[in-house]
């Protein structure tokens, strides 16, 4: 085989993947919203179960106060807030008090040791009254319908472990954060929706979830090594036989980083996350009993190779260019590019139009389509390179982790516990 067919055919796997998976995407997002989206607020048979929300805080003192105050707004018949401080330094636990002071349905749980925030969650699990817990964030804001929507899809299936909610973007300040618009829109929500299909949604973000406390508590809760404990808990949900789904109707409003640097971390923690996800629990997806979770690890795996696909195809490009065949290499670039700008456009445009109903859409945001599926895909290559790819090989350390994120104010008038949420 030549270098130039070897070439020829690597960039052909980069190129189709990502059309393929869009096309995937598109055609179960579609397909969710005409089969599973009919679940409403109607009352279970047996009554609204009552619920635990959980908000771990660390550091989180300008914050706090909008996300409990959310919390305690929500139109639910019974219902409990506990803030678990984890030995915050600033004065998180005295502004959360502040907020609950009277109210019977809230406490504010201070512990002076920092344990991380999967630790943090295991106490507050055990501490629960209620059968279904809500795990939110500090840094979010709750719907107030939220947990009638949660609860409703919940209750509809007694294989249902847990049930993830829709994170709308609510500091739009900065182009950075009009692009986590699109991919929360055109990515995050098309593939929920389409891994709610099968009964395995893949993470049951920490930004919103509900879960069934006595199945979290049977499987081991948190695993506090774990970068992103909210896809580890899910996997072992799942290996464990159960389902998950997600509520697109069950909003919550959520900050996402306005600067490179703080979207760098980020995407470097979710990318070894998901690796760390990876090395624990792929010798045992491949078992045959856990074949139905094979599509899933398939999509994970595959995603990882294409980065490397895409790395290597990046280099063997250059190269390919200082051996003088820059013309058809440019003409491909063009040729791909155009279509990938088609294919990112459908893909949002259908995305948009299966959440337009929910709250209403920054249509700002659309004007920076051309650039989105280049950031979203070049940062997320980085991140997979630097962190994912090291992850999988060496799996999660010894050590807890611990948090690392800065907060800003959520306080807004986009904020879905004063207004439908943006998306």
């Amino acid at each position: 085989m030549t270098f130039l067919t070897a070439l020829q055919i690597l960039l052909g796997v980069v190129a189709l993947y990502p059309p393929v998976t869009a096309a995937m995407w598109i055609a179960g997002g579609i397909w969710h919203r005409v089969l599973d989206e009919r679940i409403g607020t109607t009352m279970p048979p047996e009554g609204w179960p009552g619920v635990t929300i959980l908000i771990p805080a660390y550091n989180e003192g300008p914050t706090i106060a909008t996300s409990v105050r959310a919390a305690l707004a929500s139109n639910y018949p019974e219902f409990e807030v506990l803030v678990l401080d984890d030995g915050s330094s600033d004065d998180t636990a005295e502004r959360a008090r502040e907020v609950v002071a009277g109210d019977r349905r809230a406490r504010v749980i201070e512990d002076p040791v920092n344990q991380g925030k999967g630790e943090r969650l295991n106490i507050g699990f055990g501490l629960a009254k209620y059968p279904l817990v809500v795990v939110t964030d500090a840094d979010s804001h709750l719907h107030p319908e939220a947990l009638r929507y949660l609860a409703a899809v919940m209750e509809s299936s007694p294989q249902l472990a847990a049930v993830t909610g829709a994170p709308h973007v609510t500091n739009r300040a900065t182009i950075l954060a009009e692009l986590q618009v699109l991919e929360a829109a055109a990515v995050i929500g098309l593939i929920r929706r389409t891994q709610t299909l099968t009964g395995r949604v893949g993470t049951v973000a920490g930004v919103l979830g509900m879960f069934r406390k006595g199945r979290v508590l049977a499987v081991g809760g948190y695993d506090g090594r774990m970068a992103t404990e909210d896809i580890d808990l899910t996997w072992r949900l799942l290996l464990s036989g159960w389902t998950t789904a997600q509520a697109p109707h069950a909003l919550v409003g959520m900050q996402v980083p306005q600067k490179l640097k703080a979207l760098w971390s980020q995407r470097k923690r979710w990318a070894r996350g998901q690796g760390e996800v990876l090395h624990k629990y792929l010798p045992q997806v491949w078992r045959w009993r856990n074949r139905h979770l094979w599509l899933l690890a398939a999509e994970s795996v595959l995603s990882m190779v294409w980065v490397i696909c895409f790395a290597l195809s990046l280099v063997l490009s250059v190269l390919n260019v200082f051996l003088g065949h820059a013309l058809g290499f440019f003409a491909f670039g063009l040729g791909w590019g155009a279509a990938i700008a088609i294919v990112a456009t459908v893909q949002l445009c259908v995305a948009v139009s299966l959440r337009h109903k929910y709250g209403r859409f920054d249509h700002r945001a659309l004007l920076l389509g051309a650039l989105y599926p280049v950031a979203y895909w070049s940062i997320s290559a980085l991140a997979a390179l630097r962190s994912q790819i090291v992850a999988f090989f060496r799996g999660p350390p010894e050590r807890h982790a611990t948090w690392s994120i800065a907060r800003e104010s959520v306080d807004g008038d986009d904020a879905p516990g004063k207004s439908t949420s943006d998306g």
